[in-house]
C-alpha cells in the first residue's frame, strides 16, 4: 500500500465515545504499531478500518484516494484485512476450512476446490508454525495459540495489501512470536504494510517502524523509530497522559512462609497423561506462579483446581482436609475461585450487565431469599465497581461495551464480596492495558496480605517476577523446578521453561 490516512475518525456507542479525533498516516510499507489503554479506541479503529462497523465522522484516503469503506468485502477490496483479538475462527470447522471460509475457490463456478484449499492452508501456516497442527485437525482442539496463529493464517489468505493484527501475540509464547515477528518483516519486503496493535512496549519497539498512541478515542502522538531511539520511555507518558510517569517492575516485597499454615496441598496429581504426579504446598496469603512454555499442563492444572476437569490419580487437601472436587460449584462453596483465561467465552454474561454479572454467583450459590433485596444486591455492586475501579462506573453498562480491561475487572472484582480463601489468575492481564493491569495485581495483592492464597499463571515472565513468592515451572505436564522469591529473574525463568542445562 502506497498511503494510508484517517482523518478525524468519530464513533459513538449507545453514549459512550469510542473515538473523538483519531489520525493516522504512513506512507510507503510500514510497520505501524498502534498502542493506548483499554477503551483508547485502537479495536474501534481496526474495525472500522476493516468494514466491520462505520464510523460516525471523518475521512479516508487510501493511495491518495478517498476511500468508501461500508463493509469488509469493501476493505477486501482495497486489500485490507484484520486478524481478530477475539477471533473470528467457527470452533467445529477444520484448521483449513475456517483459513479459507468465505473466500472459497471454486471448480467450474459451481464445486468447491478443497484439494487448492488445503494445498494453500498448508503453505501459509507452514511459513507461521511449521509442521506444529493438522490441516483436519478441527479448530475446538487447538491450544490458543495455535487458534491464534489460525486467525492469522485466515487473513493472509485473503493476500492483504494492509493487514491489522489487532493484539496476535496476546496468546503466543515467546518461540511463536519470533516466528510471527519473521514472518510481519517478509511481509514488509513484499510490499505490505501492517498495523501493529498490541499492550506488550517491547514487541512495539522491537518490531514497528512507526507507533501511533491512542488516549481516549484521541491519537496523542507518535513516535518514528527511524528518527528516535527504540525505547519505552518515549512511549509511556503518551499513553498514561502523565509526563515522566514510569511504570515499575519492582519485585513484591520478601515474605518469610516458613510458619505459615499450609492451606492447599496436592499429592501425586495426574490427569490423563497431561499432568503426571504433581506435588506441591501452597501457605496462606502465598502467591504462587505457574510458569513454563504454554501447554505444558498449566490450563489443565488451573482447570483440575476449579472443578472443570477431575483427576485419574492423587489427593487434594485444604486445611488438611481431603477435599474432593466434583464441579466449579464445589471448588466455590470451598473458597476456590478462577478467573479464567478467556473473559468473554468463560467469565462473563456479555450481553447482560455489570449488575447480572456480578450477582449471579449469588444466585447459583444460593445465597439469597427467592425475594430479591435489590437495595442490598446493588450496593454489592457499586461496592465492586468502586474498588475494581471500573469504567464507566454504571451498573446498568452492558458488559459488552466495556472495553477488554474493563470486562477483565467485572471477571476479577465480581468473587471480592466472597473473599476467597483460593484465587485462581488464568493469564489475567492478558490482553489489557497497564493502568487496567494495575488495578487487578493491586487488589491481588490485597487480597494476599489479608490472607488469600494465589496462584497465578501468566504467560509474561515479567508478572511472574513482579508478582510471586514461588514460581513452579511446568514441562511436559510435570512440575520440573520450584524457583524462590530472590531467585526469580527472567534468565532463569527461560532457562528452566526451555529445560537448558537439564
Amino acid at each position: 500500500m502506497e498511503s494510508f490516512e484517517a482523518v478525524n475518525f468519530k464513533k459513538r456507542f449507545e453514549g459512550v465515545i469510542a473515538l473523538k479525533d483519531a489520525n493516522f498516516k504512513f506512507e510507503g510499507s510500514k510497520i505501524c504499531g498502534l498502542v493506548g489503554a483499554n477503551g483508547s479506541g485502537k479495536t474501534t479503529f481496526a474495525r472500522i478500518c476493516s468494514g466491520i462497523i462505520q464510523r460516525d465522522e471523518g475521512e479516508l484516503f487510501i493511495d491518495g484516494e478517498e476511500a468508501a469503506i461500508d463493509s469488509p468485502h469493501d476493505a477486501r477490496n482495497y486489500g485490507i484485512v484484520l486478524a481478530h483479538q477475539n477471533l473470528s475462527l467457527i470452533p467445529d470447522l477444520t484448521v483449513w476450512e475456517n483459513i479459507n471460509l468465505g473466500h472459497e475457490k471454486r471448480q467450474r463456478a459451481i464445486f468447491l476446490d478443497n484439494k487448492d484449499a488445503k494445498e494453500k492452508s498448508q503453505e501459509i501456516l507452514n511459513a507461521l508454525i511449521p509442521g506444529e497442527i493438522s490441516m483436519d485437525e478441527a479448530v475446538v482442539n487447538l491450544t490458543p495459540a495455535h487458534s491464534q496463529m489460525v486467525e492469522i493464517a485466515k487473513a493472509l489468505s485473503q493476500d492483504p495489501r494492509l493487514l491489522i493484527l489487532d493484539e496476535p501475540t496476546a496468546a503466543l509464547e515467546y518461540f511463536h512470536v519470533e516466528q510471527l515477528f519473521k514472518k510481519i518483516e517478509e511481509l514488509k519486503k513484499e510490499k505490505i504494510s501492517i498495523i501493529f496493535i498490541s499492550h506488550r512496549l517491547w514487541e512495539i519497539t522491537r518490531i514497528c517502524d512507526i507507533v501511533f498512541v491512542f488516549r481516549n478515542g484521541e491519537t496523542v502522538g507518535k513516535v518514528d523509530f527511524q528518527e528516535q531511539p527504540r525505547n519505552e520511555k518515549l512511549i509511556i507518558p503518551l499513553v498514561t497522559g502523565e509526563t515522566g510517569k514510569m511504570i515499575s517492575f519492582s519485585k513484591k516485597k520478601k515474605v518469610d512462609f516458613e510458619k505459615a499454615e499450609v492451606l492447599l496441598e496436592l499429592k501425586n496429581i495426574s490427569y490423563k497423561g497431561r499432568l503426571k504426579n504433581i506435588s506441591f504446598k501452597m501457605k496462606k496469603g502465598e502467591v504462587l506462579g505457574i510458569g513454563g512454555l504454554h501447554g505444558q499442563g498449566q490450563e489443565e492444572l488451573i482447570m483440575l483446581l476449579a472443578g472443570s476437569l477431575h483427576a485419574t490419580e492423587g489427593e487434594l487437601y485444604l486445611h488438611n482436609k481431603k477435599l474432593k472436587i466434583k464441579h466449579p460449584k464445589d471448588a466455590i462453596k470451598n473458597g476456590v475461585y478462577l478467573v479464567p483465561g478467556d473473559r468473554q467465552q468463560d467469565g462473563l454474561f456479555i450481553i447482560h450487565s455489570i449488575f447480572n454479572n456480578a450477582v449471579f454467583p449469588r444466585f447459583c450459590l444460593k445465597m439469597d431469599s427467592a425475594f430479591l433485596n435489590f437495595t442490598k444486591l446493588s450496593a454489592i455492586t457499586d461496592k465492586m465497581i468502586e474498588r475494581a475501579e471500573l469504567v464507566p462506573p454504571d451498573r446498568k453498562m452492558l458488559v459488552k461495551n466495556l472495553s477488554g480491561g474493563n470486562q477483565q475487572k467485572v471477571v476479577f472484582g465480581r468473587w471480592l464480596q466472597f473473599s476467597p480463601s483460593i484465587l485462581i489468575l488464568n493469564d489475567p492481564a492478558k490482553g489489557i492495558d497497564i493502568q487496567a493491569k494495575e488495578a487487578l495485581y493491586k487488589i491481588m495483592h490485597e487480597l494476599g496480605d489479608a490472607g488469600t492464597t494465589v496462584i497465578l499463571y501468566a504467560s509474561s515472565n515479567e508478572e511472574l517476577i513482579t508478582h510471586c513468592d514461588r514460581v513452579l515451572i511446568m514441562f511436559e505436564g510435570q512440575i520440573v523446578e520450584e524457583i524462590v522469591h530472590d531467585d526469580i529473574c527472567d534468565e532463569k525463568l527461560i532457562k528452566s521453561s526451555l529445560r537448558v542445562g537439564g
